[in-house]
Order: C-alpha cells, then sequence, then structure tokens
C-alpha cells in the first residue's frame, strides 16, 4: 500500500458512475436475478402472510411478526443473492489480497457460505434495528460490502466480515451521507410511480407495481455497495489501475 493510495479521498460522484457503467453493461442479467432472487420472493412471501396473517387481529397476533420478520429475513437474503451475481460479473477480475490463484468463486461450497453470511449479516442488522435503530445503522454501514469481498476475495462468513469493517473503517460517515441521498432520491421516484399506479387504479397494476419496485430498489442497493467496495479497495488500497480499467470499461 502506498501513501498516495491511502490520501486518495472517497468520491461519491465515482461510485454512481461505477454503478451505472456496470449497469449498462450487463441490464439484462441483473434485471433477470433480481426478479428470481427479490420479486418472485416478495410475492410469495405476500401470499403467504395473506394465508396465515389475520388481517382482522392486525399486529396483536404472532403469526402476524413471525411473516414480517420471516418477509425481512428472505428479502435480505434475496439482496444478498443479488450481490453475489453482480460482483462475481462485474468484479471477478479484480485479484484481492486473498484471492491469487484461487478458482472463481460459483462452487456448491461458496453458496452455502454465502446462505450462511447472508443469515448472519442479515440476523445481525435485523437484531441492530429490533434493539435500536442505531445499532442496526451501525451494522448495516460497516458491513457494507461484505458480499462483494466473499465474492471477489474467497473469503469465509467472519474474514468477509472483518475486511468489510477495515474496508469501511472511516469512510462510514461518507458512505452513510451517500445511502441518504441515493435514499431520498429513491423515496421520491417511489412516491411518483405510487401516485402514477394510484391514478390508474388497476389492481393489475398495483400487483405488478409493488414487485417491481422491491426488484428496482435491490438493483439499486446491490449497485451501490458492490461500487462502494470497488471506491473504498481503490481509495485505500490502491488496487492496479489496469484490473480496474478492465472491469469498469
Amino acid at each position: 500500500m502506498t501513501d498516495a493510495a491511502v490520501q486518495r479521498g472517497f468520491e461519491a460522484a465515482r461510485v454512481l458512475k461505477h454503478a451505472t457503467t456496470i449497469f449498462r453493461r450487463d441490464a439484462f442479467k441483473i434485471m433477470l436475478f433480481s426478479a428470481l432472487f427479490v420479486a418472485l420472493p416478495d410475492r410469495g412471501m405476500n401470499a403467504l402472510t395473506g394465508v396465515f396473517s389475520r388481517p382482522e387481529t392486525g399486529y396483536a397476533a404472532p403469526n402476524t411478526w413471525i411473516m414480517l420478520l420471516v418477509s425481512l429475513l428472505v428479502s435480505m437474503l434475496g439482496s444478498v443473492a443479488l450481490q453475489a451475481a453482480i460482483s462475481r460479473s462485474a468484479l471477478s477480475g479484480l485479484e484481492g489480497p486473498h484471492a491469487a490463484g484461487a478458482a472463481s468463486f460459483g462452487g456448491p461450497r461458496d453458496y452455502l457460505t454465502l446462505l450462511a453470511l447472508g443469515v448472519v449479516t442479515s440476523l445481525g442488522i435485523l437484531g441492530g434495528f429490533v434493539l435500536l435503530v442505531i445499532p442496526g445503522v451501525i451494522l448495516s454501514l460497516a458491513w457494507m460490502v461484505v458480499v462483494p469481498a466473499m465474492v471477489t476475495e474467497r473469503l469465509g462468513v467472519w474474514d468477509a466480515i472483518r475486511r468489510s469493517n477495515r474496508l469501511t473503517g472511516e469512510r462510514r460517515g461518507a458512505i452513510f451521507g451517500l445511502s441518504l441521498a441515493v435514499g431520498l432520491v429513491w423515496f421520491v421516484f417511489a412516491w411518483l410511480i405510487q401516485l402514477a399506479a394510484s391514478a390508474v387504479g388497476n389492481p393489475v397494476v398495483d400487483a405488478i407495481a409493488e414487485p417491481t419496485m422491491q426488484a428496482l430498489l435491490s438493483i439499486v442497493n446491490a449497485l451501490l455497495a458492490v461500487s462502494i467496495y470497488y471506491e473504498l479497495r481503490w481509495s485505500k488500497e490502491g488496487t492496479p489501475a489496469e484490473s480496474l480499467a478492465e472491469v469498469f470499461a
């Protein structure tokens, strides 16, 4: 690691540029993955919630809370799978410090490890938000790049978590600001779509709009995580420029 690499700043504009580049290059695959990992499970969980929950009891029934937690866990696991798919496609050309000579991510053991990572981080973040909101926010920022780190550098569960902690480190304030800005833009966009869907007043449109918006949000979050991972590696470690240029050309 050089002094010049350490002194490079975290630039939100560069993160957004990389995210746009990744999506433009693999738009069809990303949308397909989002449908498989996010939209379809979301519709399935909505159907199950309608079967096992009783609207007349509201949140007083245990089934309602159980289905809510299961839905959140399934949604987070779907986001993990989407991040992994985007990471494998966009960042496979990078050579991390732990990846020299390793085969590419994709074997059965890799997917089991990814599942374990998704369960650990999802439960940790959910627990943080349930106990107090701030711990959940802190864990979300600290573990922002666990999936890209695991996929790109072939790390185990705890190594990926430690790697994400190190990479985000003092950059968590900048990551929070960028995530907040993107979230505000998304909120306005989703509000406008909801207004349009309400104006149409068609149940079919409503049934399609909800999982579609959920899938689009997961795409935004996944692209943001992968691009932040790249930016953190470049700004803090000076990952070889030729490899990065090839990945984000």
